[in-house]
């Protein structure tokens, strides 16, 4: 459960859909499994987008969970989206069911207005979603360093150090070196603010370096637990992208394939920010989200291929998609929903024959049972002596999605995705993979490397190397969606 809640804390949603999948699918606790279900639910009505596989989501709750205590989010989650639809009459049951079985409920308040709602509710009007637009200047919030004990800030021309309002504290500065004590933020020792958050623009002209690196924008620096920081680079989608594009894509590939890249970067980025606008961050600068690298790694032609797709994204139905990418499907992308369980639209199953025509697309590594069996139980999957693995069941594209592990005390059947990541992604580089072995060694031939869904980066190089636009290769990837310009 705690892998699931990190997922969902980092904005890895299919992830943590399917690592929710797999608490409901393996644990032993009635508890665990309803609060589980419940969260595949809340991630499909909050961040996916789709409403229907949530009412499913929150009617299983209901139905084999009842009496817990996640039931109670499940008939109000439902009677929301059910008002939201204009089927008011089942969202009146599900709001006064909420009342009779949990009447000191948390949200009793708001499911007494919603009755009184649905009992007069207002002409039913067929509701439109206006097609998303990028708002001129977008910024984007990236956490570039988190529990941080000590953090040095550098310009080449003096700074303000301002608090969360932006009002100035100190001025003049060209080096901070900044850390937690008794409680409060200090600078070279000396406490600069009673508050928690301190606010650093950088000089007209110039950048900051944080512990050396160079970054665009501005930086949020706040108090952690434990008497440490939390570094928020604050800038604009383009500038961020600048950062992201060439630690993502090698700068040296084709335009087209970097152009690809930005324009699948930035709507990751921004669909990422429209879900988080509760927190204080937007995307973290590592792979949980997509790797940014500050100023340091940029260079002029992805910073091109930045600008001449400036402002473009991909949507379906008008609205953001959540543009997922790897490096290499092997031949064959994979649907969303047999990587994660999670049922996306756009990110379906397509042949790919220009990953084939990469370089190193297939791949073979050769492992003890002795070390699977150490690695599983490290990861939290109890297993004694494992005597054979096989898979389970194979997808369309070729991929393992379940893997049977047979050991001492029975069976144990993971998805093929969390049997990789917990063996290792750079071992097992994809699902794609046969199985062979004796005396106590399996062998892993495969091809492909990453989860497969969406965007294959090799396929993009060779697509763009073969005269394919950058349009060819989203629309190729991404089933269904547009290239919205500015």
């Amino acid at each position: 459960m705690e892998e699931a809640d990190t997922y969902l804390r980092n904005g890895q949603y299919l992830e943590a859909v399917g690592s929710y999948q797999s608490v409901s699918d393996l644990s032993d606790e009635p508890d665990a499994r309803a609060r589980a279900i419940l969260r595949i639910g809340d991630i499909y009505s909050y961040f996916l987008n789709n409403y229907d596989r949530a009412l499913q989501k929150y009617t299983v709750v209901i139905k084999d969970y009842g009496n817990s205590e996640y039931a109670a989010n499940a008939y109000f989650n439902s009677g929301m989206i059910l008002y939201e639809r204009n089927r008011y009459k089942e969202a009146l049951s599900q709001f006064k069911t909420y009342l009779r079985k949990y009447p000191s409920g948390d949200r009793r308040d708001t499911a007494e207005f919603m009755v009184e709602t649905c009992s007069r509710p207002p002409p039913v009007t067929k509701k439109t979603v206006p097609a998303y637009k990028v708002p001129v200047d977008e910024e984007i919030r990236v956490l570039i360093m988190s529990g941080a004990r000590r953090v040095v800030v550098n310009a080449p021309s003096p700074f303000d150090i301002k608090d969360s309002e932006e009002k100035s504290h100190l001025a003049g500065v060209r080096s901070a070196t900044l850390d937690v004590a008794e409680g409060k933020i200090r600078m070279n020792g000396t406490p600069v603010s009673p508050q928690d958050v301190i606010v650093i623009a950088p000089p007209e002209g110039y950048m900051l370096s944080v512990n050396g690196t160079p970054y665009r924008g501005k930086l949020r620096i706040q108090k952690n637990a434990g008497n440490s920081l939390n570094v928020i680079n604050v800038l604009s989608i383009e500038a961020y992208l600048y950062g992201v594009v060439p630690k993502e894509m090698s700068p040296r590939w084709p335009d087209e394939a970097l152009k690809a890249q930005a324009v699948a970067a930035r709507t990751y980025g921004l669909y990422q920010k429209s879900k988080n606008r509760d927190k204080e961050y937007d995307v973290l600068a590592t792979t949980s989200s997509q790797v940014y690298g500050g100023a340091a790694g940029e260079t002029e032609r992805s910073n091109r291929a930045v600008e001449q797709t400036r402002g473009m994204v991909l949507l379906y139905g008008g609205q953001l998609v959540l543009s997922y990418f790897h490096a290499n499907s092997g031949g064959m992308t994979e649907d969303a929903e047999r990587v994660w369980t999670a049922e996306v639209p756009y990110l379906k199953s397509v042949h790919d024959e220009h990953s084939v025509k990469a370089p190193h697309h297939s791949w073979s590594v050769l492992l003890k049972l002795d070390e699977i069996t150490n690695t599983l139980n490290k990861k939290g999957i109890a297993v004694e002596s494992i005597q054979k693995l096989n898979p389970a069941s194979v997808s369309p594209s070729g991929r393992v999605s379940k893997m049977r592990i047979s050991h001492r005390r029975g069976d144990i059947i993971l998805s093929g995705n969390d049997f990789r990541m917990k063996i290792g992604p750079v071992l097992i580089k994809s699902t794609l993979f046969t199985i062979s072995g004796e005396g106590g060694k399996i062998r892993f031939e495969g091809k492909g490397y990453g989860h497969g869904v969406g965007m294959s980066q090799w396929g993009a190089y060779v697509m763009a190397k073969e005269g394919r636009t950058f349009e060819d290769i989203l629309k190729h990837y991404y089933q269904g969606v547009e290239v919205s310009t500015p």
